[in-house]
């Protein structure tokens, strides 16, 4: 952890942003740019280098970096700001449905060019969800390409800057599924002048320098892409500022590297050296970094909690294909062997909320989170007891062997915590109130944990929520039986329970519009299954609290003007909705 000590001592020169000799390199050797035209992001990559060089291929299923390295040169049709509840045309106009939400119409911007000057058209819409098509019903090996699959009957172009999308079924939410972009949410536009000619689209890495390789219609190109620096430099054109809608961002380039651990990165943004890096979760840092460089803001500016309420709600996430599971008792038991407020104190210094419910604690959703509160209640979820947790584990067969572990026909229960960094913070300490009331458990975090949970190859870990921002039915939706893959299969939905009538209860849902009243009998009758099988163990809110050096660059998101999530690592590519509005500090 990062010190009064340290933090004053630091004297981190710009030659610690180039570590080793890069492995591989894609450049064409791109000139200098003073710093005060470069914006220096560092990302919680999950391993000390990218590990994914030249791959720029949105829906490689291999490409755990993406998300932190070129994702943001890509733009959606619609970006979607939850801070205001507002939907923002961007490469798309307008959008329209018929009355069973079977069928929606996307009407493009007229004006809209790739990177190479070719036209932005109903061609690139078409060809992109054609391929997710083909793909989610033959080889299943690109991102997002069963859903699409599975929700879309036909595409067609109406004329060039029109496209018209079928359904299977009636969906009210596939707007805000795949077409409109927001946290981890929507699909990336491919040019189809490149991509139909490509026979196998998962083997395709879509980057080639020369080439001018990703081609986006985005402001930028990539000019050098190792595996400790990335450089997207800025275009002379882009059709957004002939539209109207935006200005040349100020930066001429934009470098981003793997900020190594949370303390690194702390370092680095103390000492000015980079202006944004990924999430340091710990509030005292926090504390320290906005106290001590008067540079250093955050979406809640200089005040607790520091951060910006996301929806990733925290939870200790069984693994329901492991038999070790099974017993609803013992699931009970460890939801009542954890102390969040403990957990909370510790790991946050209080700057955050206990969580009895999968949803995030946005306003929204608040009805809803009210009214489950007592289904939690009623079945004990959140709250802390261990005699109770005792009680449970003694009900489900355990007694306690001499070393103080609960054991059942004389195998100790044992387990390890998976987690991605981010949640080293509060991962220990769950382990060691496991531990304390008789599970032999220990917590990991390393660069192969997401892909262990990813794969369901997990006994416990911890993870957030891909769910709810103001409809709660997605939330729902990540526990249908469908999610339930076998181990080995990929999904980042860890828990793979499934129950047939919770299934009911969410098909029912999926046909009922976003703030229906309708929905809030179907959320209380699912969650009462939820809270009664004790899928998951609740833990805390989740705050992206983010340092952002105004050194070099001001004009951040904040509570005072929340024209988009800070977070610069989202799917989505909403960062580059900041950066045109980020402005020279002078």
């Amino acid at each position: 952890m990062i010190t009064r000590r340290s933090f004053n001592s630091l004297a981190v020169s710009m030659a610690a942003l180039s570590v080793a000799a890069p492995k591989a390199a894609f450049s064409q050797a791109p000139g200098s740019v003073a710093r005060n035209k470069t914006l220096i992001v560092a990302v919680q990559a999950e391993a000390p280098v990218y590990r994914n060089v030249g791959q720029a291929n949105p829906y490689s299923i291999n490409n755990e970096d993406f998300r932190g390295s070129i994702i943001n040169m890509f733009e959606p049709l619609f970006y979607y700001n939850s801070n205001k509840n507002e939907v923002i045309p961007w490469v798309a106009a307008g959008l329209d449905n018929n009355d069973d939400y079977s069928s929606f119409t996307v009407k493009l911007r007229d004006g809209v060019t790739w990177s190479d000057g070719k036209p932005f058209t109903a061609d690139d819409v078409v060809y992109t969800l054609e391929m997710l098509m083909a793909n989610g019903k033959g080889k299943r090996d690109l991102t997002q390409s069963s859903g699409v699959a599975e929700a879309v009957k036909a595409v067609s172009k109406l004329d060039p800057l029109t496209v018209k999308i079928d359904l299977n079924k009636g969906d009210p939410r596939f707007a805000f599924k795949y077409l409109i972009n927001y946290f981890d949410i929507g699909l990336q536009w491919l040019p189809a002048h490149v991509w139909r000619d490509i026979s196998d689209p998962a083997a395709f890495s879509f980057f080639d320098v020369a080439k001018g390789w990703p081609l986006t219609t985005g402001p930028w190109k990539v000019t050098r892409f190792t595996d400790n620096q990335i450089f997207m430099d800025r275009r002379p054109e882009w059709w957004a500022t002939k539209a109207g809608l935006a200005t040349m961002p100020a930066m001429e380039r934009v470098i981003t590297i793997p900020g190594g651990t949370r303390d690194r990165m702390a370092q680095l943004v103390a000492a000015n050296q980079v202006d944004i890096v990924n999430d340091i979760q710990i509030s005292e840092v926090m504390k320290q970094l906005v106290t001590q460089n008067p540079k250093i803001t955050t979406f809640t500016g200089k005040n607790s909690p520091y951060g910006a309420k996301d929806w990733w709600p925290t939870s200790l996430y069984f693994n329901h294909k492991s038999e070790k599971w099974a017993d609803v008792n013992v699931r009970r038991a460890l939801n009542h062997y954890l102390d969040r407020k403990q957990l909370i104190d510790t790991a946050y210094a209080g700057a955050s909320e206990a969580k009895y419910d999968p949803y995030p604690g946005f306003g929204s959703l608040k009805p809803y989170i009210d009214a489950i509160r007592p289904i939690a209640d009623k079945y004990g979820i959140g709250h802390f007891d261990k005699a109770k947790g005792d009680a449970l584990m003694q009900q489900a067969g355990y007694t306690k062997n001499d070393a103080g572990i609960w054991a059942k026909d004389g195998k100790p229960l044992s387990a390890v915590i998976e987690a991605i960094p981010v949640l080293n913070a509060i991962g220990p300490v769950v382990a060691q109130q496991l531990k304390n009331a008789g599970v032999d458990a220990s917590f990991r975090s390393t660069p192969e944990s997401r892909a262990i949970m990813r794969d369901g190859k997990y006994d416990l870990c911890l993870f957030g929520h891909r769910g709810s921002i103001s409809d709660p039915y997605a939330t729902l939706e990540n526990y249908h039986s469908r999610n339930a893959l076998p181990v080995g299969q990929p999904i980042l939905l860890p828990a793979r329970w499934s129950n047939a009538d919770y299934d009911k209860i969410v098909d029912e849902a999926a046909k009922v519009p976003p703030n229906d009243p309708r929905l809030m009998d179907l959320v209380k009758a699912a969650m009462e299954i939820w809270m009664r099988e004790a899928v998951e163990a609740p833990i805390s809110e989740w705050y992206h609290r983010v340092p952002m050096n105004q050194t070099y660059w001001t004009g951040w998101p904040s509570e005072e003007d929340p024209y988009m999530q800070p977070s610069f690592w989202y799917t989505s590519g909403s960062f580059g909705y900041v950066m045109p509005k980020l402005k020279p500090a002078s």
